[in-house]
């Protein structure tokens, strides 16, 4: 069975781990340490299809001083989740969608009831 690359992360507790550890530090320091993703995901193919990723979302941009480093790029925001920064698209409804409507009504006394 062949898995895309998100796959080869997500189910894997070793990589994925690595991946929020990498994305934690680009929300809390605006940096993070490529070496040592690219180290623990340990395959080639992998870490090309990430970084062509992250690079084409511009989420990360590389440091000028090191390419061992990456920075936060231009589009990259603070409320990216591990899964979307792992390429996952939300395959779900969005919590509005799908949950029933409940209208309430405030009775003369203050409270409020359900139709």
């Amino acid at each position: 069975m062949s898995l895309d690359w998100s796959e080869r992360i997500l189910l894997f507790p070793v990589r994925a781990a690595a991946v929020d550890t990498f994305l934690h530090d680009l929300k809390r320091k605006r940096s993070g340490d490529v070496n040592g993703l690219l180290a623990t995901l340990n395959d080639g193919s992998l870490c090309r299809e990430v970084l062509r990723f992250w690079l084409t979302k511009e989420w990360i941009v590389v440091a000028p001083f090191s390419p061992l480093v990456a920075l936060a790029g231009p589009s990259f925001t603070r409320e990216l989740t591990l899964h979307t920064f792992c390429g996952e698209t939300a395959e779900f409804p969005s919590e509005s969608e799908g949950l029933e409507e409940t209208s309430f009504e405030t009775p003369g006394n203050g409270e409020v009831a359900a139709e």
